[in-house]
């Protein structure tokens, strides 16, 4: 007899906002017994099964799932999920990272130590995650909607907590939205890390520190990511060479500003631009 399962999945290839922004999303009719890891997820992550049964597995704990459950997936942790074998699951799922994305799982009431809620409602989350999935796509506009739609999943789930919200935890918080504000308002100078500490007021392992444990990533990473991002978009709406592109986020040498552009996106900077024309001609 022919299982009846199926998958519909999007992933980010750009991470744009950086307060909240979805890494994937999308919903699955699992196989029998279909597995993932045991495996470390660099993102957070939220699952909802909407029908059918699993298990999921954290720090040597197992949780025997159904629907209505939520699962959540934090990074850096040892995780294993698995489908049922009699009547395997059916979930949703969005990723997400973020400055503000610890903060608000612990205000859901979502943490390694508190990994799973069993919700009352199951549709108002089901179709907020489906709402995600819907939005999906390449485009800033796309971004802007799955953001969106993922900060109303959010407000719905820190207005249903009650009592396992948790407060924020440390102020390493605090340092890092400092940090990137001045990166955000200072990328386009020629600045270095020393000036994001003395700006912040903290020292440089302190700041690294804060950005692994708030962010995933180093300052420094950060901060190309950051010029990065922002050249494609100045690719992607001006006619501006990428010379002055290079010089107006921030990379005093245009060649140095190229290598990099093409390990983070994939392609050349002027490649980009010229990918950007021909979809913007067919569209």
């Amino acid at each position: 007899m022919e299982e009846n399962f199926s998958k519909r999945s999007f992933k980010a290839q750009q991470h744009t906002m950086t307060f909240l922004t979805v890494y994937n999303t999308g919903v699955e009719k699992c196989r029998r017994g279909h597995t993932w890891g045991p495996g470390v997820r660099d993102h957070y992550l939220v699952h909802l099964v909407c029908r059918g049964k699993g298990t999921y597995a954290l720090q040597g704990h197992e949780w025997q799932l159904g629907a209505g459950d939520l699962f959540f997936v934090p990074p850096g942790e040892t995780v294993c999920y698995r489908a049922d074998m009699e009547e395997p699951w059916e979930y949703c799922w969005v990723g997400f990272q973020g400055i503000d994305a610890r903060t608000l799982c612990e205000r859901a009431g979502l943490t390694a130590d508190t990994p799973v809620r069993r919700l009352k409602d199951i549709e108002t989350p089901r179709k907020l995650m489906t709402a995600i999935v819907q939005a999906s796509g390449a485009r800033l506009d796309d971004a802007l909607r799955m953001t969106g739609c993922l900060c109303i999943l959010f407000a719905h789930l820190v207005e249903t907590a009650g009592g396992s919200a948790a407060r924020p935890a440390n102020g390493s918080l605090e340092h890092v939205q400092r940090a990137c504000a001045y990166i955000a308002n200072n990328y386009s100078r020629a600045i270095a890390i020393g000036d994001i500490t003395r700006a912040v007021g903290i020292c440089r392992s302190r700041l690294y520190r804060a950005f692994e444990e708030q962010m995933g990533v180093s300052p420094a990473r950060y901060l190309t990511h950051f010029r990065i991002e922002q050249a494609r978009r100045l690719l992607e709406t001006t006619n501006l060479s990428v010379k002055t592109i290079a010089y107006s986020v921030g990379f005093e040498d245009p060649l140095y500003f190229s290598r990099r552009f093409r390990e983070l996106v994939g392609c050349p900077p002027r490649t980009y631009a010229q990918q950007t024309l021909r979809e913007e001609k067919r569209a």
